[in-house]
């Protein structure tokens, strides 16, 4: 793997992880916009990169910033006291 492609790997899959943490967290319709802007990266970078371990690590990436992402917010919204509407 070459700097230029860890740094894209990088870039698009913390958007993409960000933009499906967004979806989780955001009510309907700005949640369809931000996983239409979620599949835009994917494909984006499914196109440029064809390569089998860049697309594994790609998803694989992408979870682990969703993941992050969600703990992060809920961690800010404890802190502030936010309580999350059931």
């Amino acid at each position: 793997m070459t700097f230029k492609e860890a740094c894209w790997l990088t870039l698009a899959s913390m958007g993409a992880g960000m933009m499906l943490g967004s979806f989780a967290l955001l009510k309907s319709p700005f949640n369809a916009l931000t996983s239409l802007i979620a599949v835009v990266i994917t494909i984006y970078y499914f196109r440029h990169f064809e390569r089998r371990g860049l697309r594994i690590g790609y998803v694989v990436f992408s979870l682990l910033y969703f993941i992050l992402f969600i703990f992060m917010v809920s961690v800010y919204q404890y802190y502030q006291g936010v309580v999350p509407a059931v």
